[in-house]
């Protein structure tokens, strides 16, 4: 089946929350027949409950969606191997807990274990499920008791991952009122400011590690990564505290991060330790030998410095700190390369190659960025210059990791790109630039003329992200017209940009070599890759660009519709 579209009329690109009507109209009232494609698509961030140290808290529910699109494997793979999520149940009541994914939208698998310490063991499965009630979707019931923890795995059949609904039940006797006096009824807690306790009418438990006076539980969820402090000063007696790794009962030596009597010159405790965002961590909290008392609690997490991380490209440069002419390609080498990438070469007359000063981190692409002082010259976070103009040497920054590869680049034919973003700071506007050496000339300048258009070397131009939340995203690019004959396999020469702000024609307007620059007064923030690759190229066979589809003897734009539906039918 042919796998090359021309896309007419208009293309749109936003991010919407699921369950959000949108209402799509024509322009400015006009009507008449077409086609219409939707496609959708989102990077679900894996969050904190894709570890079984970093298992969610939960009670009794009803259709609780998850998904385990982004999630990846770890446990001892006693029930299953696929993505997996995490749940740490705390039953309400003694009798049958049904714990069901049914309703979910593929082929799941289900782990019940008796209490939620990582790893848990084959002592501790209590049933594995794949399909249930001749479905396949997963179903266990179980016998508890109120105020036990249940460790619940969820996963997929094989390596399938997909979105579900969790449903909880307890049908019996409702346990005493909780308390925290127990390890296993550990309260959740976050970031708190003097939250007041009482031990004198408490009890001991646990593995005496650090105490074995009367003692209260708390399960800290991490705000933050970085440094967490934990305190018990205010207190009104002499206090012990101690902190642990994940929230299983009861907690090892291994799992002791700090145990402290007194801090200071008092005889109440505090504990720093470096935390993960989203990871669990157990809180003790007792007295010196047996000693009881009211007190009161204080959390806080604060974030670690971010250095700055000031990026550049690494393409090659002619216009450079070391006045050497840099090649664009091997072959033939005399091909002189007019990319902009260095940013201060000393003359002041630019082309100015983009620099993202990235004072606090915002957002970037990939998953790393590495902090540069300029392409050619000065430390590097990598201990690497991106480009070597004396050795005539780039593409050495080696954090450049936001685009998906292979990539097919169609000889005149339509062509998308696949790139991933982090996001820091939530909701700040973005855009997205690409261009493409499509005619290996040593710049990005140039529109090459095909069949069905130009094909313009600035590919992606200004594409717009907002509304983005914090996390990790796979974004499609506007499809652009390529060219990459299909005889050639040299490699070519492209670059994205992500930034505050959209490109604006450049630092130098019809100079040769000032596609893909930066403005003169930098960019606040974002990130520059830089990419020398060779492209992908489909063979398509004997599948036409225009191919009459239905067979009506007419190619018109119900040939689209019919392609639009048979490739929804064999595709998705």
């Amino acid at each position: 089946m042919c796998k090359q579209v021309t896309i007419l009329g208009s293309i749109l690109a936003l991010v919407l929350t699921a369950g959000v009507r949108a209402d799509l109209e024509g322009y400015s009232g006009e009507i008449g027949e077409d086609v219409i494609s939707i496609a959708s698509g989102e990077f679900p961030p894996s969050g904190p409950k894709d570890d079984c140290v970093s298992a969610e808290p939960i009670g009794d529910v009803t259709d609780e969606s998850f998904d385990t699109r982004g999630a990846t494997f770890d446990g001892p793979g006693l029930c299953m191997t696929s993505p997996n999520i995490w749940y740490c149940y705390t039953a309400p009541c003694t009798g049958d807990v049904t714990v069901s994914l049914r309703g979910s939208g593929y082929d799941t698998m289900l782990a019940v274990y008796d209490g939620c310490k990582c790893y848990p063991t084959s002592a501790d499965l209590i049933e594995c499920n794949d399909d249930a009630r001749g479905g396949f979707q997963s179903e266990i019931k179980f016998a508890a008791i109120a105020g036990k923890q249940y460790l619940f795995e969820v996963g997929g059949y094989a390596s399938e991952a997909g979105r579900g609904i969790l449903k909880i039940s307890c049908e019996g006797q409702p346990g005493p009122p909780s308390s925290n006096d127990d390890c296993r009824n550990a309260e959740a807690i976050g970031d708190a400011t003097d939250e007041p306790f009482d031990t004198r009418d408490m009890t001991f438990d646990g593995p005496g590690l650090c105490m074995t006076s009367p003692n209260i539980w708390y399960c800290y969820t991490a705000s933050c990564t970085g440094d967490v402090t934990v305190s018990l000063l205010g207190s009104g007696y002499d206090t012990m505290l101690a902190v642990y790794n994940g929230c299983g009962c009861f907690p090892t030596s291994a799992d002791m991060i700090a145990c402290n009597d007194d801090f200071g010159n008092g005889f109440q405790s505090q504990v720093t330790f470096a935390a993960i965002a989203g990871r669990r961590y157990l809180i003790e909290v007792g007295g010196y030998s047996s000693e009881t008392g009211q007190g009161v609690l204080s959390i806080s997490c604060g974030a670690a410095p971010s250095p700055q991380k000031p990026d550049l490209g690494d393409a090659p440069d002619s216009t450079n700190n070391f006045g050497r002419n840099m090649q664009a390609y091997p072959s033939p080498p005399s091909i002189r390369a007019y990319y902009p990438t260095v940013f201060d070469d000393g003359s002041g007359i630019g082309p100015f190659g983009p620099i993202h000063v990235n004072d606090q981190p915002v957002a970037h692409l990939g998953r790393r960025i590495s902090g540069e002082t300029e392409a050619d010259t000065g430390p590097d976070e990598d201990g690497e210059n991106n480009i070597r103009p004396s050795t005539n040497r780039a593409n050495r920054d080696d954090h450049d990791d936001g685009v998906a590869f292979p990539l097919n680049l169609p000889d005149c034919g339509w062509a998308t790109i696949d790139y991933e973003v982090t996001v820091v700071t939530p909701g700040t506007d973005l855009w997205v630039n690409v261009w493409l050496d499509f005619n290996r000339d040593g710049d990005w300048d140039d529109t090459v003329n095909c069949p069905g258009g130009s094909a313009q070397e600035w590919a992606v131009q200004n594409q717009f992200l907002f509304n983005l939340p914090a996390g990790r995203h796979q974004i499609t690019a506007p499809a652009f017209l390529s060219t990459h004959r299909k005889d050639r396999t040299e490699q070519i020469w492209m670059r994205i940009t992500l930034s505050e702000q959209p490109w604006r024609g450049g630092s130098n307007p019809g100079q040769r070599g000032n596609a893909g620059s930066g403005p003169l007064a930098k960019y606040e923030i974002g990130e520059t890759e830089d990419y020398f690759f060779v492209p992908e190229i489909i063979d398509d066979g004997d599948c036409p660009l225009c191919e009459d589809v239905n067979g009506d003897g007419v190619i018109d734009m119900n040939d689209l519709a019919a392609f639009t539906a048979e490739w929804l039918a064999n595709c998705l």
